[in-house]
């Protein structure tokens, strides 16, 4: 394996403290952490409704993109324009990963100033998203995001002083650790025991079969590759993909790969699953279950 194939957890490290800093799991953990425990203390003092209006992203909008970050409406003396809210989501998420980069050594002063552009960026996939008529056909921000990042990496490319902002994994860990938090136990009883049996025996059947497939049937050399592509099929599609790859220590080539695949199938099965359902004439309950319980995307899910 060259150099640039290493991950963190092949590298050698000074002592077991380092990790809790320099790996992107571990950072991600403390950063979800505290923003559920911040805004858990925050819902408790001022209520839900308020924190609302003081964390938002752009609004729906049809006519003129300025109306998503524009409202007059006021709800308890809060301020309901969007765009108040994006600007303090950006400031606690901008020194909150900033004092992340600091601790790990890194400019904290190159990082905001990498960050906020970023952060526009993803603003602007959200605004995009957010148009009546886009909205309609459920184009989601997360492709959007895509595009935008497609059109500057193949026409002027990523500045260098963008860098020290460009930190995919550890967002997207650090979104699952929030996303995670949402699954909360009373979720499943709602669901009953389908929607236990779903989550809890469904998905590691799958996983081991998956694999287990993969190893004795098709023979596949890499362990870690079959173990990427188990996971993106068997729990939610890429964001399970790439946490499993820093885990079992994958290569990037083939967290791509596993990615390719998922996506691939995902496109397809999004198109021709709806028809076949309402061919078939089932219920509309159990044609929703199956596509949870096979399109390996929560996106695509939704």
């Amino acid at each position: 394996m060259t150099q640039d194939h290493k991950t963190a957890y092949e590298t050698p490290r000074e002592s077991f403290f380092q990790d809790f800093l320099k790996l992107d799991d571990w950072c991600a953990i403390w950063c979800g952490g505290f923003l559920l425990t911040t805004s858990l203390l925050l819902v408790y003092i001022f209520g839900a409704d308020t924190l609302k209006h003081y964390l938002a992203t752009p609004a729906k909008w049809r006519d003129s993109p300025l109306a998503a970050f524009y409202d007059g409406n006021t709800n308890g003396g809060a301020p309901a324009t969007p765009l108040i809210g994006i600007v303090i989501a950006a400031c606690v998420l901008g020194g909150l990963f900033a004092l992340i980069q600091t601790l790990r050594g890194a400019n904290p002063l190159k990082y905001i100033a990498a960050f906020i552009p970023v952060f526009l960026l993803a603003t602007l996939a959200y605004l995009l998203a957010g148009q009546e008529f886009i909205r309609s056909q459920n184009l989601e921000y997360a492709l959007w995001a895509l595009l935008v990042g497609l059109i500057i990496s193949n026409t002027v490319g990523t500045p260098n002083w963008l860098r020290p902002a460009i930190l995919t994994e550890f967002y997207i860990k650090t979104g699952l650790v929030l996303l995670g938090a949402e699954v909360l136990m009373n979720r499943l009883v709602a669901l009953g025991l389908p929607g236990i049996g779903v989550a809890w025996v469904v998905t590691p059947i799958v996983l081991i079969t998956t694999y287990w497939f993969g190893q004795r049937v098709l023979r596949m050399e890499s362990r870690s590759l079959n173990m990427v592509i188990s996971a993106d099929m068997s729990v939610c599609g890429v964001s399970a993909a790439i946490a499993t790859e820093a885990a079992c220590r994958a290569k990037k080539e083939e967290l791509s790969l596993a990615i390719s695949l998922s996506l691939t199938f995902t496109v397809v099965m999004m198109a021709v699953m709806p028809m076949v359902i309402r061919a078939m004439g089932l219920n509309e309950y159990v044609g929703g279950a199956w596509l949870g319980g096979t399109i390996d995307s929560t996106g695509a899910v939704a």
